[in-house]
């Protein structure tokens, strides 16, 4: 789609070699450069991937965008720019304005990534579509996604995320997508937002820029908030639109506007991003009954509620990532999972700021609300958690403590369904497979 000169006139950049060079793909990690992508030299506060050009170049880049000039290889190109990151979103920006088919922006709380995959697997039953990889959905993350994006998709899927007022913004300056997703509102990033407002206004930076007609969809409970989107644009969702459910270890069994699902997966957070997949289905006009057999082959990205049956107890592995909403949601799933022995490892929830003890403690009174037989807690915040629950618990301070406590206490283990929950940045991965070897360890 682009040629070294038509990059360099996209980002108002000085073109120094080849003027004729094809351009499929953009990366911005030099180590990972593959053979005829072009590397954007970004900067930022702890590196600066202008000294990684040469490299870049070596290892088969055809070009690169960048803020200082280096020596150009015979045959390849280099474009100099004021700002590399917005060199980067002026081409997304470029590749967005010439996609023909339907974007879908999601947004929220709890739940995006996995909606986004969730969507972006039921589309692929009708069309072509591009997902934003991974979690790539920040300020560098989805313009990055964006000018990789394959043009000649049906559909394309992008998960916007912040920490900060304005950032939704800025994604949605790039994106600007048909139809507008936010999964749920709640507790996030409240370091960054300020405040329970800062979340709620944040997020909806998702409705900005109202020269294009789009869809809005949104939780029923946020309309308050949302007012501002035109009616006639406007969608809802809400646990009314659910008229019956079942959740097992097997996953969970729902019924919506008289059609039945299986979502193999054991997460009533899986059925909100059901709902709102539907939601834009329908928008899209497509009939909801030909999905039945697409819901039960999803599969969650990894640590989602993933289930893992281990011979003597069953793992729930939801480790990807923790905040106040996304650990009731696993809770309250747990908590519905039938007679089985119900135990929780539970780690911080970061990045909370001056909320965190106070949102700690209510999710120890979550846990008193639903019938857990054993919680183990881990990390310094979460021992707010600790000295409100009132059942059978465990605390400790470090991942290595716990480890032992769990070899230790392993026969209070045996026969249970144990959920493992923390932030990103406790790494409970590490718990996850030292209960593989606590399995192991069982006589017998």
């Amino acid at each position: 789609m682009f040629t070294s000169k038509l990059l360099a006139r996209i980002t108002d950049g000085r073109l120094i070699g080849n003027p004729s060079v094809s351009v499929n793909s953009f990366s911005i990690d030099s180590r990972k450069i593959k053979r005829g992508e072009v590397f954007i030299a970004l900067k930022g506060s702890c590196f600066d991937g202008n000294k990684f050009i040469k490299d870049a170049f070596e290892k088969g880049a055809v070009g690169a965008v960048a803020e200082k000039f280096v020596e150009v290889p015979h045959g390849k190109f280099l474009i100099i720019v004021n700002s590399s990151l917005e060199a980067l979103k002026k081409i997304a920006k470029y590749k967005r304005k010439n996609f023909k088919g339907t974007v879908v922006g999601i947004a929220g709380s709890a739940g995006k990534t996995t909606t986004k995959e969730l969507l972006a697997h039921l589309l692929s039953f009708v069309g072509k579509v591009y997902k934003s990889p991974g979690n790539l959905n920040s300020q560098i993350g989805l313009p990055l996604s964006v000018a990789n994006a394959p043009i000649d998709c049906d559909f394309w899927v992008l998960e916007h995320g912040a920490s900060k007022r304005g950032e939704i913004r800025e994604l949605v300056s790039i994106t600007r997508p048909h139809i507008r997703v936010i999964t749920k509102i709640g507790e996030e990033h409240l370091e960054g937002f300020g405040s329970m407002e800062g979340v709620i206004f944040g997020n909806g930076e998702l409705f900005c820029f109202f020269s294009e007609p789009f869809k809005a969809i949104i939780p029923e409970d946020t309309i308050e908030y949302y007012s501002f989107i035109p009616k006639e644009w406007r969608y809802t969702f809400d646990k009314k639109d659910i008229e019956r459910y079942e959740i097992t270890e097997e996953g969970v069994n729902v019924r919506v506007e008289g059609e039945e699902f299986f979502i193999p997966v054991p997460s009533l957070g899986l059925v909100n991003n059901l709902l709102v997949s539907l939601k834009v289905l329908k928008i899209l006009e497509y009939e909801l009954r030909n999905f039945k057999e697409a819901v039960r082959q999803f599969k969650p990205e990894w640590g989602r509620m993933e289930v893992e049956r281990l011979k003597n107890f069953t793992i729930i592995n939801d480790v990807y990532n923790a905040n106040p909403p996304s650990v009731e949601n696993a809770v309250r799933s747990l908590c519905l999972m039938g007679n089985k022995k119900k135990v929780v490892i539970l780690g911080d929830m970061l990045e909370l700021g001056k909320y965190s003890r106070e949102l700690h403690r209510k999710v120890g009174e979550l846990l008193n609300a639903c019938k857990i037989d054993v919680v183990f807690f881990s990390g310094e915040e979460v021992k707010e958690a600790y000295n409100v629950y009132r059942g059978l618990k465990f605390y400790t301070n470090s991942k290595e403590e716990l480890k032992k406590v769990l070899r230790e206490k392993k026969e209070v283990l045996k026969g249970g369904v144990i959920l493992i929950k923390a932030s990103r940045g406790m790494r409970f991965e590490e718990i996850v497979e030292f209960l593989r070897e606590v399995d192991n360890e069982f006589s017998g």
